[in-house]
Parts: C-alpha cells; sequence; structure tokens
C-alpha cells in the first residue's frame, strides 16, 4: 500500500516473527489517542483535539477561551520546534499543561462540560480500530492507551462505542469532580506529550503484563517513543502516524518500525494481530 513506509523490513520482519514464536500471551499494545486511534482529518478538515473541545465549545468563563489561545501561542511553537532538546521541550510542556489545568479550574471546568461534549461530537474512530479493540480483547491482548488528553473523554468515547472493554486500561489527565460536579483537579499526575514514559502504571495492569515482553507501540508524535521506556520488555514494534507534514517522513521513518500516512486505516495492525 502507497501510505505504508517501511525503512527496515528485514528488522521488521524479525521483530514479527519473534513476537508470532512468542504467541499472543507474550504480547501487549500501547497506544496514544488522539491521531492514533482517532482520524486527523474529517471531510478535509482537521479535527480538534478532545482538549480543544472544551476551549472552543464556550462552555466556561468568557475570558476561558481567550488566555487558553494564548497558552497555545505560547507554547506550541515549542512543541513544535525540530530543533529544541527534548528535556527542555518537556519542561514547557509541563508549564503549559499546569497552567491550563489552573485556569480550567477558575473557569468553571465541571462534569456537564465532558458529558455536552459526548452526546455533541463524534469519537471518529479511525477505521478499522473497533475491529482492533474487539481482536486485542477477543484474544485477551491488554491495550494500554496513554494520552495527553482528558481521559474522562476517552472512557466516555469507548462506551459509546461499546468497545471499553475490559482488557483497556487509560492512562490519561482525568478530571475528579466534587459532588456538585465541579472539577477539583486532575486525578493522578500531568501527563503531556512529553512525558509519558513517566506515568505511573497501576499495579494491577502491571500484573497482567510483567510476563508480556513484546509490545505493539502506536503514536503520531516522536514523543509517543517513549511510552514504552518504563516497562520491561524483548521487542517493540513501533508504528508511527504521519497524519500531515510528510517532510517529517524521513524521520519517522528512522524512528518507527512502520510508518502510516495519509490519515490511514489500522488495517496494517490489525493484521498484525
Amino acid at each position: 500500500m502507497n501510505n505504508i513506509h517501511i525503512d527496515n523490513q528485514e528488522l521488521l520482519n524479525e521483530k514479527i516473527s519473534k513476537i508470532k514464536a512468542d504467541g499472543l500471551d507474550n504480547l501487549h499494545v500501547v497506544s496514544d489517542y488522539d491521531r492514533t486511534l482517532t482520524k486527523c482529518f474529517h471531510e478535509g478538515k482537521k479535527r480538534s483535539s478532545v482538549i480543544s473541545l472544551i476551549r472552543s465549545g464556550g462552555y466556561l468563563t468568557k475570558d476561558y477561551p481567550e488566555k487558553a489561545f494564548a497558552l497555545f501561542d505560547k507554547y506550541h511553537p515549542y512543541e513544535m520546534d525540530k530543533d529544541l532538546d527534548l528535556e527542555i521541550k518537556s519542561k514547557y510542556m509541563q508549564e503549559w499543561w499546569t497552567t491550563h489545568r489552573e485556569l480550567l479550574m477558575k473557569s468553571g471546568m465541571n462534569k456537564g462540560v465532558i458529558d455536552d461534549i459526548l452526546r455533541k461530537y463524534s469519537s471518529l474512530f479511525r477505521e478499522k480500530t473497533r475491529e482492533l479493540l474487539k481482536e486485542l480483547n477477543n484474544f485477551k491482548i491488554p491495550l494500554l492507551i496513554l494520552s495527553a488528553g482528558v481521559g474522562n473523554l476517552i472512557e466516555g468515547y469507548l462506551k459509546q462505542e461499546n468497545i471499553f472493554y475490559s482488557n483497556i486500561q487509560i492512562i490519561s489527565n482525568i478530571f475528579e469532580f466534587d459532588e456538585n460536579g465541579n472539577a477539583l483537579g486532575y486525578k493522578d499526575k500531568i501527563i503531556h506529550v512529553f512525558n509519558k514514559s513517566e506515568a505511573s502504571i497501576p499495579e494491577e495492569y502491571k500484573t497482567q503484563i510483567s510476563k508480556r515482553k513484546n509490545v505493539i507501540l502506536m503514536g503520531d508524535s516522536l514523543g509517543d517513543l517513549d511510552m514504552t521506556s518504563g516497562m520491561d520488555h524483548d521487542i517493540v514494534i513501533k508504528i508511527g502516524f504521519l497524519n500531515e507534514d510528510l517532510t517529517q517522513l524521513p524521520l519517522y521513518k528512522e524512528k518507527f518500525d512502520v510508518v502510516i500516512t495519509n490519515d490511514g486505516d489500522m488495517g496494517y495492525v490489525l493484521d498484525l494481530v
């Protein structure tokens, strides 16, 4: 297929052979959410991330969008700067996410916002994502969704599609609410695009994957490559979704075993399982 790019087919074949030889009992999957499990574009337009739906939906105080966009304008260039050291990028992202969390609290973030977004906006999962998640569940292969977005929305969309299976663990920025539905903050430490490797994995899930040394990793950002760095593993097949800016294809081919362009479907991953 024209949208499947593999830089080192021989190495990939070796990894696939090892995973098949070890069997599905030794496999687990780690994936980003926005623009990985979901599509990047719909009807020619770039889709909003789950956090930007809050910003653009008119849910909070009148000055919230302006302040949120000001944070975006300040920090997004650091996120996209190809020449900036990853450690420095991570520092800026931590500042951004922390400041934005405090802004959300001050601007009236509440459970009703989550509920309304789930009602109004479709998840638009990438084609064959539902089939992939169903297959992973059928084979009892654990799936860890590691996202810098809003975990409440991720869980909500999976439930809407009846694909929030028992093998799925979500680690993300999950809001806690008081008895009146007002947001109290995030349940755990902030997850941003460049600190996913530092995410705290629940002990129950660690037990599930303790003997599963082979991993399929999926992401759309170079920062997603570190999602498995805190795990003990033998083989990792890294699959990158390069949805736009094809000038980065050589770099993505260098970093990922497989690169899927043009907002492609999950067919390749489904075939691996």
